[in-house]
């Protein structure tokens, strides 16, 4: 059944977290007509000092969004 990773800056709160579990399983599991005991949701903290877009690494980004939501995305196993 659909797996979903999400990537985002270390630091996030559990709450963030379960937050954001609760949230992708019910638009999951909506979207794949599965229950939401059939969706698993993995979330990856990164360090800014391993995340670079535009060429320029996020720990020296001084205008860093203020939402990690952006960096959020889903693989379904009938995308791969």
């Amino acid at each position: 059944m659909p797996v979903v990773t999400v990537e985002w800056w270390s630091g996030s709160t559990v709450s963030a977290r379960t937050e954001a579990v609760r949230a992708i399983t019910d638009v999951v599991a909506r979207a794949a007509h599965c229950p939401p005991e059939a969706v698993t949701v993995i979330i990856r903290d990164v360090d800014k000092s391993f995340w670079g877009k535009g060429g320029t690494l996020a720990s020296e980004d001084h205008e860093a969004p203020s939402s990690q939501a952006h960096a959020a995305r889903a693989i379904l196993p009938d995308q791969l």
